[in-house]
């Protein structure tokens, strides 16, 4: 591995992750007859970490508690489950906010709004169609050995949201995921009652565009207007508690294509170009670098985890010519995208 590439990894988890569902995953695990105790141990934390919610969690530590949770439990579905278990109460006050919403649209928005408050590691996004409406799921970074797990989870509790903010009502047409179909997807249907693909393009919820228009049975403009000004001020909360690296990081991920330039992302975070360029300077880093790293990272996850074209995947990332894409893939990796994609698919053979 070059110093490039090792440079990728030293940058690539400067969010922190909130502990909103510790609890929740913890006493899921202890149904099942694991060891709660144990599971915070192996990621270094303290037995009342769970009683903590105010105080982050490293990348490193999320990833051992969702690997140890489904060790402890013997549950390869855990995350179905999981997901399963959040009442629109767990959600705090997105939860709030999306029930008081006047209908389902109001709700979806504030969803995809506020989101990363309770999980930065996806993002959600709406799509219209003549008759659908496609939320896709998108990682705001290589998953990994998490990314079934975390998917199941946020798309479970997503689905829970809706039918309960819609009283019932909503339509869930299809749900399409980007990893191979796993040995327990007949479990699926208990949990999304609908047809299932997988070794898509993306994660995806499908509706029916008419259910937009629902109206919630607990609808409060009130309320909604108070817990949304709520939300925001928890948003701000966050966003200072990141590293501003991260924060740029978060921004590169809601991504598609076209790479916002450094202005554009420093009106964003309501700050000067100069401003962003010294406190990422503070933090060993600059934007030029965060793009570079992001870009590489997500190639490699493309290339090992979608069947995307490797000129798709270029265009996605924001190359406008793919041959660009190769060179500076190469200068990473030693190698050519698709010499990569074939490597990686030999060692997962063996």
């Amino acid at each position: 591995m070059t110093n490039k590439a090792m440079t990728i990894s030293s940058h690539s988890h400067e969010v922190h992750l909130p502990r909103h569902y510790l609890r929740n995953l913890l006493d899921l695990v202890q149904s099942r007859g694991g060891d709660p105790v144990a599971v915070l141990a192996e990621a270094g934390l303290a037995e009342d970490a769970a009683q903590q919610p105010d105080a982050p969690l490293s990348w490193p530590q999320f990833q051992t508690i969702i690997l140890s949770s489904c060790q402890q439990s013997k549950e390869p579905a855990l995350g179905l489950y999981l997901g399963s278990q959040l009442t629109i109460t767990t959600h705090g006050l997105l939860g709030l906010a999306a029930m008081s919403s006047r209908n389902l649209q109001e709700a979806l928005e504030l969803i995809c709004q506020y989101t990363v408050v309770r999980s930065p590691l996806v993002t959600l996004s709406m799509q219209l169609h003549k008759k659908q409406l496609h939320l896709n799921l998108s990682e705001a970074q290589p998953l990994g050995a998490v990314r079934q797990f975390v998917v199941e989870a946020f798309a479970v509790a997503l689905h829970a949201i809706l039918d309960f903010v819609s009283g019932h009502q909503y339509r869930l047409l299809q749900v399409q995921l980007g990893f191979p179909q796993p040995a327990y997807s007949a479990l699926y249907q208990a949990f999304l009652p609908c047809p299932l693909a997988f070794d898509q393009p993306m994660h995806r919820l499908i509706i029916d565009r008419e259910d937009l228009a629902i109206a919630s049975p607990w609808a409060d403009p009130q309320l909604k207007t108070q817990m949304t000004s709520q939300c925001e001020q928890e948003l701000q909360r966050w966003q200072q508690q990141q590293s501003t690296a991260g924060l740029v990081q978060q921004m590169l991920a809601r991504t598609k294509g076209r790479l916002p330039g450094i202005e554009q992302v420093a009106h964003e975070f309501a700050m000067s170009g100069r401003t962003l360029r010294r406190r990422l300077a503070d933090e060993q880093t600059s934007y030029q670098q965060l793009v570079d790293d992001w870009r590489q990272r997500m190639a490699c996850h493309y290339l090992t985890s979608t069947h995307l074209a490797v000129q798709q995947i270029a265009y996605l990332l924001g190359y406008a010519d793919p041959a660009n894409f190769g060179r500076a893939f190469r200068r990473y990796h030693g190698l050519t995208p698709r010499q990569y994609r074939q490597r990686q698919a030999r060692l997962k053979e063996k």
